[in-house]
């Protein structure tokens, strides 16, 4: 009587079942295969943030550097808040020539801030510069004077500008760039670090990829399993 059970003989071309190996192996290639996309993306987006951030630099350089000194302009460091929110603490001013009939209200000028009768040293072109707005212009004798205020001070400041101590009307200001200027001016500290984290970020990506590499590789990387009764040829 038949059992009705075919007989499994070596020679019937059939696999006796997937190994474990087999099983995890699909499930390894789809792991290596999200990473490699993610790695793709993170490459991509550091070659972008950097493009970008040499980009800015070369702007922010050329604009508080090279035009200041192709037009004569002064780039200046506010340090006080007295024209905030307008031009916050930190930024730098880049204050062109002027001439001061041209100066209007509203224009917010670099000047000398110092009293001639307080002392007998005083310097207009070594006293402290002062960033403030024009809020009136008043013709004497003499010249013209302009009344000047922060936008963030109660009170007008005294005493009038006259126009010899007009340094400037502003033309740009880059906020808080004052930060960064100053702490590349004292010294290169800061400078160093951020290129050292960039090139650590760099290599670690770097890395990565190369490893990806030998992985995608045929015959090569980790994990790569071939099953032999599968190949075989059923006789």
């Amino acid at each position: 009587m038949s059992s009705g059970v075919e007989p499994r003989g070596d020679g019937s071309g059939t696999s006796e079942g997937a190994s474990p190996n087999d099983q995890d192996e699909p499930e390894g290639k789809g792991r290596r295969k999200a990473r490699s996309v993610i790695l793709r993306i993170l490459s991509a987006s550091f070659r972008v943030v950097v493009a970008i951030f040499v980009l800015v630099a070369l702007a922010v350089v050329f604009s508080v550097s090279v035009l200041p000194r192709v037009t004569g302009a002064q780039a200046l460091i506010v340090l006080s808040g007295s024209m905030e929110p307008s031009i916050p603490v930190g930024a730098v001013v880049v204050a062109g020539p002027v001439d001061p009939a041209e100066v209007e209200v509203r224009d917010v000028i670099t000047f000398t801030h110092g009293d001639p009768a307080e002392t007998e040293m005083f310097d207009p072109e070594t006293s402290p510069l002062v960033t403030h707005r024009v809020i009136g212009i008043e013709e004497t004798e003499d010249g013209a004077l302009f009344h000047t205020k922060g936008d963030a001070n109660t009170v007008p400041d005294e005493p009038p500008v006259p126009a010899a101590d007009v340094r400037g009307r502003v033309w740009y200001h880059i906020p808080y760039f004052g930060y960064a200027q100053q702490a590349m001016t004292q010294g290169p500290t800061t400078l160093y670090v951020l290129a050292g984290l960039l090139f650590v970020f760099g290599v670690w990506l770097l890395g990565i990829a190369l490893s990806d590499d030998d992985d995608e590789k045929p015959g090569g990387g980790p994990g790569r399993k071939t099953d032999r009764k599968s190949e075989e040829t059923p006789r």
